[in-house]
């Protein structure tokens, strides 16, 4: 069962553009790790699925839930 769905999320500041169409899922009792390069958004993935940044399209699903909606 998946427990996190993030589907076609993208992220720009200003004219750069940081994610292009990310698509990700995490199962329940599944452990992942997120691995890249310097700059890869990494960080801006993570801060999109807790809130703290605003994905410019896609979608979050947590538990089923649309979390790209919510606040923190």
């Amino acid at each position: 069962m998946t427990l996190l769905e993030i589907r076609d999320v993208s992220k720009s500041f200003g004219p750069v553009s940081v994610l292009h169409g990310v698509d990700m899922s995490v199962d329940r009792g599944e452990v992942v790790g997120l691995v890249g390069d310097n700059g890869a958004g990494k960080s801006t993935l993570m801060k999109i699925v807790t809130g703290m940044y605003t994905a410019d399209q896609g979608a979050l699903t947590l538990d089923g839930e649309d979390i790209l909606t919510h606040s923190p």
